[in-house]
Order: structure tokens, then sequence, then C-alpha cells
């Protein structure tokens, strides 16, 4: 199948041969995109965002009359192969499909090549979140997936914690830390900060609410906390997040 695709894939590139004049490079372009698909599957996400800059600087090198078009049409393309993974059948098909327009939206929004750099790293974030869609359910555990699902309900819960948790689901704490970090690789309190930081998400892309706000809102102790914790997440600071999606109005 991969060896269709490929042919299928050069014989697209000789309908548009005059862009390119080295296809040894061309070859290298078309690993580095198997790559990085293959990193966005398995969650790691540091691979491919050096696979990404690579593979962007690459698409920089080819003598293009228009650099950012070239670089604008693989991310969306990149962007659209990833949402066509999850089937119609996936109960989260329909966040996929979220996750697809405000991808595009964003990518649409970044105006060079340089800032197509700086958002690789909230991009490939997004690309691996839609393939994480395509992973059994995290747990066969009741108590573990109660103890997500109360994760879930109370990211803004200053209240939750992993006692209040379980004292809930009727487990001792060390048992019920134990259970969800064999089950999950992340500790509960682990769990309950990463998943804060993914919901500011929002909140920062789509408010304009200060960030110390949107830090008490998902419990942080203080901003400075929910700044190093955020960086300590998503490799860079909530204000860089937030610009991310406000480049057309710098």
């Amino acid at each position: 199948m991969e060896n269709k695709i490929r042919q299928q894939f050069f014989h697209h590139l000789l309908h548009n041969k005059h862009v390119f004049g080295d296809y040894d490079h061309v070859e290298n372009f078309y690993e580095l995109d198997q790559q990085i698909v293959r990193a966005l599957k398995n969650n790691q996400l540091t691979l491919a965002q050096q696979l990404l800059e690579s593979l962007t600087l690459d698409l920089l090198k080819l003598p293009k009359s228009d650099e950012y078009r070239g670089v604008l049409l693989y991310y969306r393309g990149l962007t659209y192969h990833i949402s066509r993974l999850v089937p119609v059948t996936n109960p989260d098909v329909q966040t996929s499909l979220t996750y697809t327009s405000a991808l595009l939206t964003l990518i649409d929004e970044l105006q060079s090549p340089l800032d197509f750099m700086y958002a690789i790293p909230v991009i490939t974030e997004s690309l691996a979140t839609m393939l994480s869609f395509l992973a059994s359910p995290i747990s066969t555990n009741e108590s573990v997936r109660t103890t997500i699902r109360l994760i879930e309900e109370g990211l803004v819960d200053p209240n939750l914690s992993l006692s209040t948790i379980a004292a809930t689901v009727g487990l001792s704490n060390h048992y019920l830390s134990s259970l969800v970090k064999q089950e999950t690789g992340e500790s509960i309190p682990e769990r309950i900060r990463r998943r804060r930081i993914d919901a500011s998400t929002t909140d920062l892309s789509e408010t304009a609410l200060p960030i110390c706000t949107i830090a008490e809102t998902y419990c942080f102790p203080t901003c400075t906390a929910f700044i190093n914790t955020f960086k300590s997440f998503k490799q860079m600071t909530p204000l860089q997040y937030r610009q991310l999606f406000h480049i057309q109005k710098r």
C-alpha cells in the first residue's frame, strides 16, 4: 500500500515538475513526512516537532516563487490527512473535526514561514491529540475510569485532589494513586495539572481574559505557578501561546 501511495505522490509531482529542481530533495521530503506521521501516532511530540522543523526548512529550500504558499499548503494537507484518519464511526469524530477547523483557521492566520516555525509546538500537539482519538479507551478498570471522569468534571473545582477523588471512589490514596499511575502513566496530581493546562488553552485562544484570571479559574495558587506549569507542558508561556492565535492583530 505504501508503494502505491508513493507512486501516486510522484505522479502528482510530475504535473508540477517546474516547481522542483532536485527530485532527491523531494524523496527526502516524502521520507520526513512519513516519519512525522509515525511520530504523531506514537505521541512523540518532541520528535515530531524536530522532524516538522526539518521538513519546513526543506520546503523553504525548494525553488518556488512563493515559499510561504508552499509551506501553507503542506501544513493544510497534513492537517487534512490526520483528520481523515479518524473514522466517522469514532465517538470522538466531532471533537476531531473541531480540532481540524481550529487548526486550519490558525494555519491560515500564519503570515510567514517564520510564523509556522513558531507555531510548530501547537500544531504538533493538536495533531497528536486528534490521533489520540484512535486509541482504545484508556482503561477498563472502573475505578480508573471514574477517577478520569471526576478529573474532567472538576477542572475548575478548587477542592479537586487525590484525597477527594479517593474518598469518592472508595479507595485509599496510595492504592488509587498506584492504580492510576499503572494504567495511565500519570499520577492523579499530574493528570489534574495537565488537563487544567489543556483546558486553559481555549480561554487563551478564544477570549481576552487576563492570564492571571485564567490561572485563578483553573485553580492555580498564583499566576506564576500557572505560567511555570503551562511552560512545562507546552514549551512556551501562556502569552506566547495566545499570541500564536492573534498573529493577524499584531
